[in-house]
């Protein structure tokens, strides 16, 4: 028996088999996906020129200010 997204059940079974092509594009979008991601997450924190504790501090000030701010 399969269900549809909100739980409910279907009458008739999907037939949910991909093909070796299906396979194969998707394992590759997969792979560039987290590829591009942890690229960018290393280049984030090994590039950045700022280092953390003084952007945390920087965005706490600018916080404080919007606050304080009428």
């Amino acid at each position: 028996m399969t269900f549809d997204p909100y739980g409910e059940p279907l009458p008739v079974a999907r037939d949910t088999a991909l093909s070796a092509g299906d396979r194969r594009a998707r394992r590759l979008a997969v792979a560039v996906f987290w590829t591009l991601a942890l690229t960018l997450v290393a280049g984030r924190v090994y590039l950045d020129p700022v280092p953390a504790a003084h952007g945390l501090a920087a965005a706490r000030a600018h916080l404080v200010a919007l606050v304080a701010t009428p």
